[in-house]
């Protein structure tokens, strides 16, 4: 029963709002459309094919290490004291070092080259014009609006 009474009472309600519902008429004395100028990117990607030198790292740390253990030994070797032969293994073993790493990176390798792909992404920016609706003037109850 409640369920009914709603459903009544909910299909009565438009009906009721509809009645006041009340439509006029006006002279349309002109419509110009008012457009918008729009700025629109539109992207585009270019590839193309590029032969590269490669070198590959094969020293691994090795001149690192070797140069650190050389220099650490001529170091404490050139040392008079017990405190100079300290100071001299690590100043050596430095020095070592990077002399070490130096060289294994500077050693002349067989060039290898690969083909690549690079790829480059350009916008190109377009302007369009879109409409935004009606400026309309119409004549209403004899006035002009």
């Amino acid at each position: 029963m409640k369920v009914l009474s709603l459903f009544l009472l909910s299909s009565l309600a438009p009906m009721a709002l509809a009645s006041s519902v009340v439509f006029e008429e006006a002279v349309v004395l002109s419509a110009v459309p008012v457009f918008e100028q729009v700025s629109i990117e539109t992207p585009s990607r270019t590839c193309w094919v590029e032969r590269v030198a490669v070198r590959r790292n094969t020293d691994h740390g090795v001149g690192l290490v070797v140069g650190g253990v050389v220099g650490g030994a001529i170091g404490h070797a050139v040392g008079h004291k017990k405190r100079n032969k300290q100071v001299g293994a690590i100043l050596g073993s430095v020095l070592g070092a990077t002399v070490g790493n130096a060289m294994a990176k500077n050693r002349h390798q067989k060039a290898r080259y690969e083909d690549r792909e690079v790829c480059e992404t350009h916008h190109t920016a377009r302007v369009e014009e879109r409409l935004l609706g009606y400026d309309v003037a119409y004549e209403y109850n004899g006035q002009r609006l």
